[in-house]
């Protein structure tokens, strides 16, 4: 898992390079940079799930919920990604944009959307609260064993991002650093639930 932290701070790095020499496509909606993001959070969304499960089954039950309340999350940023759906809903093509879609408002499931969201949010602050699940990272921030360069490293992949997207204007750089972003996202997560399980063992010998 270190050396991947390095392997992806350098593609962030190269990422002007990298895009540069990608078909200007790929930074369209629905271009296959997009859809990686969407598998990516997906695949971390399974393994917190499964990472639950193991802390449950190995009687973490504090442990096992902040794992549960992060898949709300993680869900979340799939929908994002996906426009809440506008990607399965095309109305046109750009030659230089790539496809256009409907609008949120235009969904067949509309009414729904921002109050899901809105549900799903107040619930995840309801649980942090009630369950005190702040106190999780911050009890592993507390013995040293909080992932801060992973955590630095998704920072960092979302303040390029936006240069590229606000500042260079160029879509495919800001998709393969949100790409970086993600996967970081993902390391963290096993950090967090590798460190968890450590704090444990160590506290039952």
């Amino acid at each position: 898992m270190y050396l991947c932290k390095y392997i992806l701070i350098i593609i962030v790095i190269l990422s002007y390079f990298i895009g540069s020499h990608l078909p200007p496509s790929w930074g369209w909606e629905n271009s296959p940079l997009e859809w990686s993001q969407v598998v990516i959070l997906s695949v971390g969304a399974l393994l917190t799930a499964k990472w639950q499960q193991e802390a449950k089954s190995d009687g973490q039950y504090h442990h096992a919920r902040f794992l549960a309340w992060s898949i709300p999350l993680w869900l979340l940023m799939v929908g994002r990604e996906m426009s809440w759906g506008r990607v399965f809903y095309p109305v046109g093509f750009d030659p230089i944009t790539g496809p256009f879609f409907i609008s949120v408002s235009q969904l067949p499931y509309a009414p729904i959307v921002y109050p899901m969201i809105a549900v799903v949010i107040l619930s995840w602050l309801f649980a942090v609260i009630k369950y005190k699940l702040l106190a999780v990272p911050y009890k592993l921030y507390q013995h040293g064993r909080f992932p801060t360069g992973e955590i630095l490293l998704v920072i960092f992949s979302f303040i390029v991002a936006n240069i590229a997207e606000k500042l260079l204007h160029f879509e495919i750089m800001e998709e393969i650093v949100e790409d970086v972003a993600y996967l970081s996202l993902i390391i963290t997560a096993y950090r967090v639930k590798v460190a968890l399980k450590q704090f444990t063992d160590k506290n039952r010998r």
